[in-house]
């Protein structure tokens, strides 16, 4: 991603006129909707108890408002639908900036991740640190993801000189780059977090590409309780909990540092810095 700016349009003042927020306080929980299935180290199950970065931010945060959180199990392709049926009052599940039509019916809250693609590679590879590396190496992503269509920018642009292997599972393509089949990997940050923690065989190589903001989303209507979340979020920022929480799952980093700094995270937008892909 070329140099560049995340513009931000901040929530409109508490005195707005919808309810949202009062029928939120008056039934004392807010109903989040998120999917398990996700996976660590977003939001999952463990012992039969919620976990994951995105559970303990939305733990804080309940806290922060004065609410409990009650989680709504739903998948996430159909996290939106349910959001939009009114089932649930927030989506906190790894969702990017709504654009395109559902830009007119969601509104995002404040960042609480900037995330980004990583590059994955075996400890005992050359690393790499740009995508200009990876000419003619085998290059592994998971189909439909923001690693794909990175790769396929590319390609596309310089020629088609990433081969590359798309895969339905994650847990294939990570058998296959520690069995020496993949030269290469290209995951969401997170997730190569979490890889290179709990495998050794693995390593992150050089910077982040395609910086991507998770906002939690609420309906567009909804502006008061949009408010209230981006109140509580700039809270956690400030006080630095959300840098603790992201920092004991290994994702306080550079992006992190110059996105959601405090300074940056007021004024209408925050700057990404520069992470070329190039």
């Amino acid at each position: 991603m070329a140099a560049g700016t995340i513009f931000w349009i901040p929530a409109a003042p508490l005195g707005a006129a919808d309810s949202a927020w009062s029928f939120v306080r008056q039934r004392g929980f807010l109903r989040v909707a998120a999917d398990p299935l996700i996976g660590p180290p977003y939001f999952f199950r463990s012992e039969d108890r919620y976990a994951g970065f995105e559970w303990e931010i939305l733990s804080v945060l309940g806290g922060e408002l004065g609410v409990r959180i009650e989680v709504i199990e739903v998948a996430w392709p159909e996290q939106l639908d349910v959001l939009l049926s009114q089932k649930v009052d927030l989506i906190f599940n790894g969702h990017e900036v709504p654009t395109g039509l559902a830009g007119t019916a969601f509104a995002p809250t404040r960042p609480y991740y900037v995330s980004s693609q990583r590059l994955l590679v075996g400890r005992t590879r050359p690393l790499p640190s740009r995508l200009a590396d990876l000419a003619g190496l085998r290059v592994g992503v998971v189909r439909s993801s923001g690693g794909e269509a990175l790769v396929n920018a590319y390609n596309q642009r310089r020629g088609p000189g990433i081969q590359l292997s798309g895969f339905g599972r994650l847990s294939t393509l990570v058998e296959r780059l520690e069995g020496g089949l993949l030269d290469a990997a290209i995951v969401d940050a997170p997730l190569a977090a979490w890889l290179v923690r709990h495998r050794p065989a693995l390593a992150e190589a050089g910077r982040p590409l395609l910086a991507a903001p998770l906002v939690g989303l609420v309906r567009l209507q909804d502006a008061s309780l949009r408010a209230r979340l981006d109140e509580g979020i700039t809270r956690l920022v400030t006080d630095g909990r959300l840098r603790a929480i992201l920092a004991r799952w290994n994702l306080w980093n550079e992006l992190q540092r110059q996105v959601l700094s405090p300074p940056r995270l007021f004024g209408g937008r925050v700057s990404t810095g520069d992470f070329s892909s190039s």
